[in-house]
């Protein structure tokens, strides 16, 4: 499956859901993240370093959910209780920092970007590097509708 297929299918998520994420994002990389830059969980917790970063990429996906429900939804809490203090979400994610989220994004923007250069030579004339979510609004010209396109259900 390619990243677009993905996407497509974490958009039609109505329940917070990392299934489909597992197949993108390597657990491997996750923890080689953490361990070069010294944030891999060292003690049993009930939310580990590991797990944080997965609610840090659900907290990103569904904005619009509370931090303690998306861990639960995610079951993300290690252990025979599967509930934890909303606080300690908040500290968790604090205690986990930048600096793992950003080495995991530069390893997945260069896995990903190997990805859609064997599928995808480029779009609009731009390489593809990351998916953000960003949205540029721009004038609604037919010069800029003949270059950019439009997106979908929109006409010119």
């Amino acid at each position: 499956m390619n990243l677009s297929h993905h996407l497509d299918l974490t958009l039609q998520q109505t329940l917070p859901s990392l299934s489909h994420f597992n197949e993108l994002i390597d657990l491997n990389w996750i923890e080689a993240c953490l361990k070069e830059t010294g944030k891999a969980s060292i003690r049993k917790r009930k939310l580990p370093a590991e797990h944080v970063v997965w609610l840090v990429i659900g907290l990103a996906l569904f904005r619009d959910q509370p931090i303690w429900y998306v861990v639960q939804q995610l079951q993300l809490v290690f252990g025979t209780t599967q509930y934890c203090v909303p606080s300690a979400s908040v500290q968790a994610r604090q205690r986990l920092g930048l600096e793992p989220l950003q080495a995991l994004f530069s390893t997945l923007s260069q896995a990903w970007f190997q990805d859609s250069q064997q599928q995808h030579s480029d779009f609009h004339g731009l390489r593809i590097c990351a998916v953000d979510g960003i949205v540029w609004s721009m004038p609604h010209t037919q010069e800029n509708l003949n270059h950019f396109g439009s997106s979908k259900g929109k006409n010119a």
